[in-house]
């Protein structure tokens, strides 16, 4: 993961560590050049565009020619724009993404490009917990919720929650249990607890 925004690095980080992926992150080309011209060989590379120093295609460029011709690579960028730009790297415009990255177009990449299959690991079952009374937000807040929730935003969807939490305390046992599922990305499952919150009130 090459970004100079640290917050755009933690949330690749966010929806791949948990899925077992060993990760390294770079603030700029040059330290992933240094990692890659140190030996390090990832089977998939994000790259940003826009960074201080050398820019996300030349620091692809220099990344070939340390030997990494067989990564995976994909752009991440802010704009929109950059998607449809003529490039000599080879980039297509399906290895981009426009921030915020959405994890289900995220993974649909890795999918395609790394040959993977994901599998679905059942939890353990364990008696069920006294539930305690879910009580959900303000319609105002939900609504600020379901918009980061359909975009797919890790940080975003913590963001408003958090700031439910300060506005309305009374909804914590409600907050925490749409915490669960973000940090699981069960985004889908978000949208329904969204829904029935909105039904309810």
């Amino acid at each position: 993961m090459v970004d100079n925004e640290e917050a755009d690095r933690e949330l690749l980080g966010h929806v791949l560590a948990p899925l077992g992926f060993e990760l390294r992150s770079a603030a700029s080309g040059h330290d992933a050049l240094d990692l890659i011209a140190a030996g390090y060989r990832p089977d998939a590379m994000f790259v940003d565009l826009a960074m201080p120093g050398i820019d996300g295609w030349e620091t692809i460029r220099r990344a070939r020619r340390l030997g990494l011709a067989d990564a995976a690579v994909a752009i991440v960028s802010a704009n929109a724009f950059d998607k449809g730009l003529d490039n000599d790297v080879e980039i297509a415009p399906e290895d981009f993404f426009v921030k915020p990255v959405r994890h289900t177009e995220l993974l649909d990449w890795l999918e395609r490009r790394l040959g993977l299959r994901w599998t679905e690991v059942a939890a353990a079952s364990a008696p069920a917990p006294m539930q305690p009374v879910l009580r959900p937000p303000s319609r105002e807040r939900l609504r600020a919720l379901d918009e980061a929730v359909s975009l797919g935003y890790f940080r975003g969807i913590m963001n408003q929650l958090d700031a439910i939490d300060g506005e309305q305390p009374e909804c914590a046992a409600w907050t925490e249990a749409q915490r669960v599922l973000a940090r699981q990305f069960q985004f889908e499952a978000m949208g329904r607890a969204l829904a029935e919150a909105a039904h309810a009130g």
